[in-house]
C-alpha cells in the first residue's frame, strides 16, 4: 500500500486536547496496553506530528509519528481505528496475532506481494486452530522465524477457518505496511532489533507424570523380573537416543562452524549487497559514472555501520573483475575509454535490485549526501491517453515517470512498429489519437513527437528531501521573497512557499535570528501556506541562506530584485 511515493497533503504538530484524544484512542484499540505503556510510546515531552497522505492508488492515510518515528496509521475508509507500524511491534511485539514466515519471504512482501499460506511456519502438523481464532479482515503482523520483530502489519485474508480448509493454499495476509516502504522512509526510523523467539515453556510435571507412567507397572500386574527387563530397555533406548542427538547435533554445529569461518564468501555477500545497495539509491542523472568514482563515493558509503568493504579480501580480487560479473547478470552496462571504465546504466528493474531490502533504514537516509538538500526532479503521470503506448512497457495510469524514461519507452515503441524514418516519425492510427493531429499531418519529427506525446501526460513535480519524496501536481511555485512595510515605515521580509521544498518554519526561522533580526511565523492574507517574517530587508541574507545552505536553485527563488540597492 505504501510501496510507492506517497503525497503529504498536511502535517501538524498535535495539540493538548489532540494528544489526549489519541491515547485514548490508543488505549481503545489496544486494551492490552497498559497506562504506563501508552505513556512510554506517545512521550509528554516529545512532539507527535499528524500526517494526511495520498497513495499512489489514491487513498487517504493518516500518520501519527512520534519524535519522526511513524507509531500509527489509520486508513479513511477502514473500519478498523488505529494500526500500529513495525515501530511499534518492536516494542510490543504481542500487540497484534503474528503469523511466522521464512526470512527469505521479506524481499517478496516487500515488493508488493500477500503473504501466502504456504510461506506461513506452524507449529506442529496443521490443525483446525493452526491459524487462530480469527475472523476475515482481522489486523495481524508479520514475524520471521528467526526474530520476533515484525516485519510487516496487514489484515487477514480469510477467516482462520477459512485458511484451514483451503488446505494450506491461497492468501494469508493482506499487506499494508512492510519493513523498507515510504512509512519507513520518514524521518529517521531505527534500525529493525533482533527480537529472539521466547523459549518454549516445558511442563515439567507433565513430564515427570509420563516418565512415571512410562516405568510404573505395578498396575499392569507384571512380576518384578517382567518390570526390570522392561525398564533397562526403556533405559538403553533413551541412551540410545541420546548419544544419536548428541551426534547429529556435533554435526550440525561443525557444519555451521565450516559456514562461518569461510572470509572469502562473507566478503562477497557484503561485497554484493552494498553494491546492490549503491546501485539502488544512485540517481540516472549521476551517470555516466567512473567506476573508480562509483566506488569510493557510493558503494563503500554503502556498507553497514561496523563492517568494512575490502574488494582484495573478497573472490574478486578487483574492482573491473567484479563489475564484468553484474554486468554479465544484467544489473549494469559499462564502456571503456582510453582504458578507463565507466557505469553507464543501471537496470532498475532487475530481479536482484527489486528483492533487495534495505535493513539501515537511518543510513539509508545518510546515502543522500545533503539530506536537508531538496531535490526537484521534472516529473509526468500517465493518464489515459497515453496509455495504450506505455502499458505495453509495464506502466499503469497514474504512474510518474521522468522524461528519459518516456523517451526511452517512446522511442522502443515507434522502432518496435517500424516508424522511424532517419529522424522523421511516422504517424499511425494509434499515434495520431494520442498526439491529436490533423488529418493532414503525417509526419513529425521524432523531437516534436515525444513532446506531444509528453504533453498529453500530466505535468508533476518530485522533491526528495531526506529520502521522503513529495509530489506536487502542475506549476512548482518558486519561493517567493518580498519586502513589505509595517509600522513607522518599518521593512520586513516575508519568505513565501518553503514548506514546499521540505524546508520547516521553525529551523528557517532560528537561522534567519543569526544576523540578529528577529523571525517569526506568521500568516499573510491571500497566502496559502504561512510565512517567515524576517524583520528589515534581508533579501540578500535569505538568498544566500536558500541557495548555499539548502542548495535552492536559483530558478526555484523569486523576489532577489527586492534586495537594497548599493550605494554608488
Amino acid at each position: 500500500m505504501f510501496l510507492k511515493p506517497v503525497k503529504v497533503k498536511s502535517n501538524n504538530q498535535l495539540k493538548g486536547t489532540e494528544r489526549k484524544k489519541l491515547c485514548e484512542d490508543v488505549v481503545s484499540a489496544f486494551p492490552s496496553l497498559t497506562d504506563s505503556d501508552v505513556q512510554n510510546l506517545l512521550p509528554k515531552k516529545e512532539a507527535i506530528s499528524f500526517m494526511k497522505v495520498v497513495t499512489h492508488s489514491g487513498e487517504i492515510c493518516k500518520l501519527y509519528c512520534v519524535a519522526k518515528i511513524p507509531m500509527f496509521f489509520q486508513l479513511d475508509q477502514s473500519t478498523i481505528p488505529l494500526f500500529p507500524t513495525i515501530y511499534t511491534l518492536w516494542q510490543h511485539p504481542n500487540l497484534l496475532y503474528t503469523f511466522k514466515t521464512h526470512r527469505s519471504v521479506i524481499p517478496k512482501l516487500a515488493s508488493g506481494a500477500s503473504l501466502m499460506l504456504p510461506g506461513v511456519i506452524l507449529d506442529g502438523p496443521p490443525t483446525f486452530r493452526s491459524y487462530g481464532k480469527l475472523e476475515k479482515n482481522t489486523p495481524v503482523s508479520v514475524i520471521t522465524e528467526d526474530n520476533i520483530a515484525a516485519v510487516a502489519v496487514g489484515v487477514t485474508s480469510h477467516s482462520s477457518e477459512d485458511m484451514y480448509m483451503s488446505g494450506g493454499r491461497g492468501k494469508c495476509v493482506d499487506i499494508l505496511h512492510v519493513i523498507g516502504d515510504m512509512i519507513c522512509q520518514l524521518g529517521k526510523p531505527p534500525a529493525r532489533p533482533q527480537l529472539d523467539p521466547a523459549p518454549e515453556k516445558i511442563d515439567e510435571t507433565t513430564d515427570n507424570q509420563d516418565s512415571n507412567e512410562s516405568i510404573d507397572v505395578s498396575d499392569n500386574k507384571l512380576d518384578s523380573a517382567d518390570a526390570k527387563e522392561l525398564t533397562e530397555s526403556i533405559n538403553t533406548t533413551d541412551n540410545e537416543n541420546n548419544s544419536n542427538e548428541t551426534v547429529q547435533t556435533n554435526e550440525e554445529t561443525l557444519d555451521l562452524i565450516d559456514e562461518e569461518v569461510d572470509p572469502v564468501k562473507e566478503m562477497d555477500k557484503l561485497l554484493e549487497y552494498c553494491f546492490l545497495k549503491a546501485c539502488k539509491v544512485l540517481k540516472k542523472s549521476e551517470l555516466p559514472l567512473l567506476s573508480s568514482s562509483f566506488f569510493k563515493n557510493h558503494l563503500i558509503v554503502a556498507c553497514p555501520s561496523g563492517q568494512v568493504v575490502d574488494i582484495k579480501k573478497s573472490s574478486y580480487k578487483k574492482l573491473s573483475v567484479f563489475l564484468a560479473d553484474m554486468k554479465a547478470k544484467g544489473v549494469i552496462d559499462t564502456t571503456i575509454l582510453k582504458g578507463v571504465e565507466s557505469i553507464t546504466y543501471i537496470k532498475t528493474e532487475h530481479s536482484l535490485l527489486k528483492e533487495l531490502v534495505i535493513n539501515e533504514s537511518a543510513e539509508a537516509s545518510q546515502l543522500n549526501k545533503s539530506s536537508n538538500t531538496p531535490v526537484v526532479a521534472e516529473c509526468f503521470k500517465v493518464t489515459a491517453d497515453v496509455l495504450p503506448v506505455l502499458s505495453k512497457f509495464g506502466y499503469e495510469k497514474g504512474d510518474v515517470m521522468k522524461r528519459p524514461e518516456i523517451r526511452k519507452c517512446f522511442t522502443e515503441y515507434v522502432k518496435k512498429e517500424n516508424l522511424q524514418d532517419g529522424k522523421i516519425l511516422k504517424i499511425n492510427p494509434q499515434l495520431a489519437d494520442i498526439l491529436r493531429t490533423k488529418e493532414s499531418v503525417l509526419t513529425l519529427t521524432m523531437e516534436d513527437g515525444i513532446n506531444k506525446f509528453i504533453g498529453r501526460m500530466t505535468h508533476t513535480h518530485e522533491i526528495t528531501v531526506a529520502g521522503t519524496k513529495l509530489l506536487h501536481t502542475g506549476k512548482l511555485e518558486p519561493i517567493d521573497i518580498t519586502v513589505a512595510s509595517r509600522c513607522n515605515n518599518k521593512k520586513v521580509t516575508l519568505v513565501n512557499n518553503l514548506e514546499m521544498f521540505g524546508i520547516k518554519l521553525d529551523e528557517f526561522s532560528k537561522e534567519c535570528q543569526v544576523i540578529g533580526a528577529s523571525a517569526t511565523i506568521t500568516d499573510i492574507p491571500g497566502k496559502k501556506t504561512p510565512s517567515v517574517l524576517v524583520q528589515g530587508n534581508q533579501v540578500l541574507y535569505v538568498y544566500k541562506l536558500l541557495t548555499d545552505k539548502y542548495r535552492i536553485n536559483k530558478n526555484y527563488i523569486r523576489g532577489l530584485e527586492f534586495a537594497p540597492k548599493k550605494r554608488k
